[in-house]
């Protein structure tokens, strides 16, 4: 073969492997650089229907990845106090998140009320119970025959601390002592009814609406407890945290709270 020609050939063939190495290199660069940014959140578990489709349309827009841990509020704060420090905390009582803060974790000033929510007695749908209103002249133990009330255990879980709260508020609490089946987080709460296990429960009424297999049969009255509000805290400060922070307590966010009973 003509020297010169094997010369060319040989260039040509170092241009075209320069080049395929180069569109390689690049092509890796801009893999990395869309990865997305990946945020921990944990939140209380009546909170799993809402923030399922908040964090959809978050990570839609910020090409971002948010891995939640959903439990009772008690629960995720002394996980927290263990080490587990996620980027976001959402509680549903400020008793938790005050606990949190006091421990140091809250990035100052990112902690804020985001929701609220209130509390019902249910029953399963095919319950022969019907809708009451509910006041002190109620007569619980005889509602329950002899069944027990499902509430989220008052030790940890704020559904249950509300409960509780409610039930003193009307002097049932210490009458129905024998009478209390309690669950890690109100949504086990909301099952033991879904499945007939318990006659009736207490529950969030978001919880409750989402359910196809419970009715709600009884709404407490706002005075019967402290206010149930949701309390959000950053723990730890990057630029996808504070854009999820900021999203999930903003007027774009809303009708997804809206749509799922919450009160913002």
């Amino acid at each position: 073969m003509n020297t010169k020609l094997l010369n060319r050939l040989i260039a040509f063939s170092l241009v075209i492997a320069t080049i395929a190495m180069t569109s390689c290199t690049g092509g890796s660069k801009k893999a990395n650089s869309e990865a997305p940014a990946e945020i921990t959140v944990f939140a209380a578990a009546s909170l799993t229907n809402v923030l399922s489709e908040l964090i959809d349309s978050f990570q839609v827009a910020n090409n971002a990845k948010v891995i939640t841990n959903m439990a009772s509020s008690g629960t995720l704060a002394r996980q927290i106090e263990q080490g587990g420090t996620p980027e976001v905390f959402i509680s549903a009582s400020k008793k938790w998140a005050d606990y949190v803060d006091s421990l140091g974790f809250v990035q100052q000033p990112f902690k804020d009320k985001i929701a609220q929510n209130d509390l019902v007695f249910v029953a399963p749908k095919e319950s022969e119970l019907e809708a009451f209103t509910v006041d002190s002249t109620l007569d619980l133990a005889s509602m329950l025959t002899d069944g027990r009330l499902s509430i989220g255990d008052p030790s940890h879980v704020p559904a249950g601390k509300y409960a509780k709260q409610a039930l003193s508020y009307y002097g049932w609490y210490d009458k129905l002592a024998d009478k209390y089946l309690p669950a890690k987080d109100v949504r086990s709460a909301l099952m033991v009814v879904e499945m007939g296990e318990a006659p009736m429960g207490i529950v969030y009424l978001t919880d409750a609406e989402e359910s196809s297999k419970v009715k709600i049969v009884g709404t407490f009255p706002s005075r019967s407890h402290k206010p149930i509000v949701y309390v959000a805290c950053m723990l730890k400060k990057n630029e996808t945290a504070k854009a999820f922070y900021s999203y999930i307590k903003s007027e774009s966010s809303s009708a997804i709270w809206a749509k799922y009973g919450f009160n913002q």
